[in-house]
């Protein structure tokens, strides 16, 4: 109760983007889903401000390299092999009522990281935190896009199945029905982090795209839909699920040693990095970060977060190692920086899902 009360005022003192919430019926009509998330924005900040400032960007960075074939064969892949999600990206088209929404260009933003990976577009980056407490994983994230526009669109979901909440995701990429920041209730916390590794000629990507290839954040929706239900299961999906770019998912489990890095890639495989397998040798303080780059490599000069994050980690105090904690370190400069446009702070074996628009953060000189 303590840690929910620090975090409201953190959130109430020094979060200026409101994240609102939203309930999805995974029973419900499919083309419904959706819908109120756009009107939400729409109503609040209207299309030039949010949606038409976002799209324009990411129109001239990632979507101009498309043909009008290049989006006929994403649009038909959809219809084809996800059924589902194609009437949830109809009720969307349906909700913008504009023509240069599409359903062929929202079936591209299904498909946006492997798009920009295909077309070796400069994404901003995102931190993963894993911190193992006697109180179970908590798992640290952070979000970092561009341009600013995007933090209008930031929501908050809880789902519903059943009759019960399911789980809840927090993500300014819904309006591709897909999440890369999710977490199922009693089964893992789940995040994705953009992997600079090998990346498929466009032709290819399309190719595979084609054959039924899933979009990376229709991997999470899986889990949350399925009947996967305990961290290994979840890992092994993670592990052979076909991807079409690089990516690392990080996800965390109720259990003691539940929490892994995931490092895929459309071409070769990596060994998937577990608490008991990271070389730290101290069972009762373990952590891992992840942030763009590999692991197994030293971070680059020019961006030093992964190195940064783990030297905070390892001088946190007793009192300090807790979802507070993590909440520091990864609130902290260059870790939160200028395309910070969310954090959230997840512990599956407490269930608390806590979540912060965040603006972004630039350095501090307290000398001038």
């Amino acid at each position: 109760m303590k840690l929910a009360i620090i975090f409201l005022i953190l959130a109430t003192t020094f979060a200026y983007t409101i994240v609102p919430t939203l309930d999805i019926d995974l029973d419900g009509p499919a083309k419904q889903r959706f819908q109120p998330a756009v009107y939400l924005i729409l109503n609040t900040y209207g299309f030039d401000a949010s949606f038409g400032a976002f799209f324009s960007y990411h129109n001239e960075t990632t979507f101009k390299h498309l043909t009008s074939k290049d989006y006929d064969v994403l649009a038909a892949s959809v219809r084809t092999h996800w059924p589902q999600y194609a009437q949830e990206l109809e009720g969307i088209v349906e909700a913008f009522n504009r023509p240069d929404v599409t359903f062929e260009y929202m079936s591209a933003w299904a498909y946006f990281h492997e798009i920009g990976h295909s077309l070796s577009v400069n994404i901003r980056e995102c931190t993963a935190i894993l911190l193992q407490t006697k109180e179970g994983i908590i798992h640290g994230r952070n979000m970092d896009q561009s341009p600013d526009a995007g933090r209008l669109l930031v929501v908050h979901f809880k789902f519903l199945k059943n009759g019960q909440y399911i789980g809840e995701a927090v993500d300014q990429y819904w309006f591709k029905t897909g999440f890369v920041t999710m977490f199922k209730y009693g089964v893992v916390s789940l995040q994705e982090n953009w992997r600079y590794g090998h990346y498929l000629p466009l032709f290819m990507l399309l190719k595979k795209i084609a054959a039924g290839t899933t979009s990376l954040g229709w991997t999470f929706r899986h889990i949350l839909d399925s009947d996967i239900n305990n961290f290994d299961d979840a890992v092994t999906y993670l592990e052979n699920v076909i991807v079409a770019c690089s990516q690392f998912n990080i996800i965390a489990g109720t259990g003691f040693n539940q929490g892994a890095i995931i490092s895929r890639d459309p071409i070769s495989t990596y060994p998937t990095l577990f608490f008991n397998n990271t070389g730290l040798g101290n069972d009762q303080f373990q952590y891992m970060v992840q942030t763009n780059y590999d692991h197994w490599h030293k971070d680059p000069k020019g961006d030093q977060r992964r190195t940064i994050a783990e030297n905070l980690l390892a001088n946190l105090t007793n009192t300090m190692q807790n979802e507070l904690g993590v909440y520091s370190v990864i609130n902290t400069y260059p870790i939160h920086n200028e395309g910070t446009f969310y954090t959230a702070i997840m512990n599956v074996a407490t269930g608390r899902f806590n979540y912060f628009g965040q603006e972004g953060i630039t350095p501090f000189n307290d000398l001038e």
